[in-house]
């Protein structure tokens, strides 16, 4: 014989709805998997047919019994579409923390090992870049290989001193400030460029000044005014000062260092004062100048 839920699906009807009509006909079932024989059936179809049974109001077919049995072909009702969407809603809201530390957790990751945004505080390098400009800074080919002459590169403002220690809210401030190269309202680390490399002997005087680099004049068409006519030089006199060797007038680069200098000579706080810097204090190489639009270029 059928089962209530078979006979359900036949006629088009729920289960409980059925089973209020055979209620109504005076053929109760215990359950949605009791048996139903034949006659019975024909009689509630009969009935429904004859438009002689009453709807079932919601409270009607929340109080009609249950199926207590563990019957697996019985299959559950879906909810309304609107409770549906209501749980949806409610999984997606739940996700949106864990896609934000997500999120936060790959551009710290990316920050480190591969590419950074930078904010330019100062003038220093007009007129290749200006203050309020953002570079990007890749951070893989000196992992792999070390700075060349002329390359733009980011170093830690260590090289200045030791820095004071600032309180763990405003270093979480600044580094999520750092994630989206805007400035923070600190001294943040430097950008100039190499005119020099480990093992060169460099030399920067005369006026206007020249850069010579192993003996030989190298062009600067980078830099400010196009030409320098006054800013500090760089002789044989400066070496032990800066604490490097003297040769043929000028300085040797340590090895494993650079010496950089920004491209606006004359307001620029650059090897020829600090010395040249070490290339395991170097962040990265910056190559591209991402925003404003109007100052999209490569470097």
């Amino acid at each position: 014989m059928p089962r209530v839920h078979e006979v359900a699906k036949e006629i088009g009807i729920s289960s409980r709805e059925l089973i209020a009509h055979l209620d109504e006909i005076g053929a109760p079932v215990a359950s949605h998997s009791s048996s139903i024989d034949q006659e019975t059936t024909e009689r509630v179809k009969a009935h429904i047919g004859n438009g002689t049974a009453e709807p079932t109001t919601a409270l009607e077919v929340d109080l009609l019994p249950s199926d207590d049995g563990d019957d697996d072909d019985y299959e559950e009702e879906e909810l309304p579409s609107s409770h549906r969407k209501k749980k949806s809603l409610a999984g997606h809201l739940a996700e949106i923390p864990l896609l934000v530390l997500f999120a936060f957790a790959i551009a710290i990751v990316i920050k480190t090992f591969l590419v950074q945004a930078f904010f330019i505080p100062s003038g220093s390098m007009l007129p290749t870049l200006r203050v309020g400009d953002r570079v990007l800074v890749e951070k893989l080919s000196y992992r792999f290989g070390s700075p060349a002459r002329g390359d733009v590169v980011v170093f830690a403002r260590d090289v200045f001193g030791a820095q004071p220690d600032l309180p763990w809210h405003q270093d979480l401030r600044n580094g999520v400030r750092e994630l989206l190269g805007l400035p923070t309202g600190q001294e943040e680390d430097y950008i100039k460029r190499v005119v020099a490399v480990g093992g060169d002997t460099i030399r920067y005087s005369g006026s206007p000044r020249v850069l010579l680099v192993n003996g030989e004049e190298v062009e600067q068409p980078f830099i400010q005014g196009g030409e320098d006519a006054a800013s500090p030089t760089l002789t044989a006199g400066d070496c032990k000062r800066l604490e490097m060797k003297r040769d043929a007038g000028g300085c040797i680069v340590p090895a494993g260092m650079v010496f950089v200098m920004g491209d606006n000579r004359g307001n620029s706080e650059d090897s020829r004062i600090i010395g040249p810097i070490a290339e395991d204090k170097i962040v990265g190489h910056a190559f591209v100048i991402l925003w404003p639009p109007s100052d999209f270029a490569g470097l």
